[in-house]
């Protein structure tokens, strides 16, 4: 009997420890709720054959997609980021989703709030159509949201309110219009705003001041209203500010031309900007201040920039002689009326690519045409 008992013990164990391996050696898989999202979500898009037979997405960690965007597999743009920690390691949820370049014809899917785990979605650079689903408001976890030259149009959603945690919004070069809702300025996690080449309108609201983690706020090529704001001074960690063609005016504040981490100021086409702004930055690389009505003398102090790189001041009413003692890589002088003698030496000997055409420069009778140097009318002594 003794000999019976042992035999069912030692039978029980080795079953027990032959299922607990077998559980322990099983892969993850992602949730099955997110597998079936993802067909209806590459329908929204306008996938028209996408293969989930052949492999975890998670695992393969790209989504297998054909009809309209074949020959995407592997590139980087088509992936998918799953964390695998869940359920002891055994359940799969999607946090990222990235389909950039892809030829996409169809809408922003809705269906993007069944992956409740969701925290970036880059969809950039497709020929989406619609607006921003009111039900992406309902994802509360998402960091990043990337749709930039697309066809989307309507207004901006004030739900987007909702992403207590976003820390990039970006809808660059579509058709979006309206005004910036005032809830905007709760989305204080942003560092990054990018809203150029849309159809927007307005005055920017006050609410904006909050947004004081702004790295970067690129509003170009639209029809706002108003002056460039105050408050925008007070996002000391701003890096780069792009005003270019905007709707909005001058004056630039004096409180915005002191901010020490800017290194990227591009602002043109703008009335208001009378006089050259005492930008205060060190670690400036790339100022634009082209077409803004600016005359009087360019400062001695751009000069000295220690990282300064590209310099356009084109289109301006500059005058004055340029006392130089370092020349930008490009530098965009045209169309002002800047006069004294070109002497040989910072220019002539420059490596740099130098336009200095229309303006009223003498030259040296020594001077002989330079290939990196623009000087097309630029001398009344010389109209050739």
């Amino acid at each position: 009997m003794w000999v019976v008992f042992w035999a069912l013990l030692l039978f029980f164990i080795i079953i027990t420890s032959f299922f607990a391996t077998l559980t322990t050696s099983a892969s993850p898989a992602l949730h099955a709720d997110e597998l079936h999202a993802l067909g209806e979500i590459a329908t929204t898009l306008g996938i028209k054959r996408l293969n989930l037979s052949d492999g975890d997405p998670c695992f393969l960690e790209t989504l297998k997609l054909g009809g309209v965007v074949s020959n995407v597999v592997n590139m980087p743009f088509n992936n998918i980021v799953c964390d695998c920690s869940f359920n002891n390691n055994m359940t799969c949820h999607i946090t990222e989703i990235f389909l950039k370049s892809t030829s996409l014809p169809g809408k922003l899917p809705p269906e993007l709030a069944k992956l409740r785990y969701l925290q970036k979605i880059d969809l950039c650079r497709n020929y989406l159509s619609g607006s921003i689903p009111m039900e992406w408001a309902s994802m509360p976890h998402l960091t990043f949201i990337s749709l930039c030259a697309n066809n989307l149009s309507g207004p901006l959603p004030p739900g987007l309110q909702n992403f207590k945690n976003l820390t990039f919004l970006g809808v660059e070069a579509n058709q979006f219009s309206g005004h910036i809702p005032d809830e905007f300025g709760n989305l204080t996690s942003l560092t990054g705003l990018e809203l150029a080449s849309n159809q927007f309108t307005g005055s920017l609201p006050s609410s904006l001041a909050r947004l004081v983690n702004l790295e970067i706020f690129r509003i170009s090529d639209n029809n706002f209203s108003g002056i460039i704001p105050e408050y925008i001074g007070n996002w000391s960690r701003l890096q780069r500010l792009d005003l270019q063609a905007s709707g909005l005016k001058g004056p630039i504040p004096d409180a915005v031309a002191r901010l020490e981490n800017l290194t990227n100021l591009i602002i043109s086409d703008m009335t208001g900007i009378n006089s050259f702004p005492n930008i205060s930055s060190q670690v400036i690389q790339n100022l634009i201040l082209r077409n803004v009505n600016m005359s009087g003398p360019i400062p001695s102090y751009i000069w000295s920039k220690p990282v300064l790189r590209s310099l356009d001041l084109s289109f301006n009413k500059l005058t004055g002689v340029l006392g130089i003692n370092l020349v930008p890589k490009l530098t965009y002088l045209t169309g002002n009326m800047l006069s004294g003698e070109i002497k040989s030496g910072v220019y002539l000997n420059s490596k740099s690519n130098i336009d200095l055409s229309y303006n009223n420069f003498s030259w040296p009778s020594s001077c002989q045409e330079r290939s990196n140097i623009n000087t097309y009318r630029s001398s009344y002594l010389n109209n050739t």
